[in-house]
């Protein structure tokens, strides 16, 4: 009885899907049954993403020490650092849950909080997706549309700092 309360106590939310998966399967299993296979292909799908942003967690976590970061992305590169953030999160794909723990890894390296969130905001360009973007929305809203989110990404970061700091 102890070690399952100390289950319930160190995973709550993992619990809470376990019984309501329970229920699920008791009141509809067919459903439920279909529910699990498609989160079961979502997550093989995810997969790839999973293990290269752990990959590229290992690498940072391994290979560059906290000089470097700050060098690069640090707090004090600026402008330089926020635009290398910029390029970097326009390249980026996947949900952004499975990015925050590399993040994390950043800014425990030294990197910016103000790098951190224009790399969030430069996300939503994804450059890769242009050529798809262009045949349907034409080019000149679509480069319009990806400056401004990316004026607006890097203005964000700098907001995001200045709040933090305070």
């Amino acid at each position: 009885m102890k070690n399952i309360r100390s289950f319930f106590n160190e995973y709550p939310l993992e619990t809470i899907i376990i019984i309501v998966a329970i229920v699920l399967m008791i009141l509809n299993p067919n459903k439920t049954l279909f529910g699990l296979g498609y989160a079961l292909k979502t997550y093989l799908n995810l997969l790839p993403i999973i293990v290269s942003v752990a990959f590229l967690m290992g690498f940072i976590s391994e290979f560059l020490n906290k000089k470097t970061v700050s060098k690069l992305v640090g707090k004090e590169t600026g402008i330089k650092g926020v635009m290398i953030g910029a390029i970097f999160g326009t390249f980026m794909v996947g949900p952004s849950f499975l990015f925050y723990p590399l993040f994390k890894e950043l800014r425990e390296k030294g990197a910016g909080v103000n790098v951190i969130a224009t790399t969030i905001g430069a996300w939503s360009i994804k450059l890769q997706w242009l050529p798809f973007a262009i045949p349907f929305l034409g080019l000149k809203f679509t480069l319009l549309f990806d400056a401004l989110i990316l004026i607006f990404a890097i203005l964000s970061g700098f907001v995001v700092s200045w709040f933090v700091k305070r």
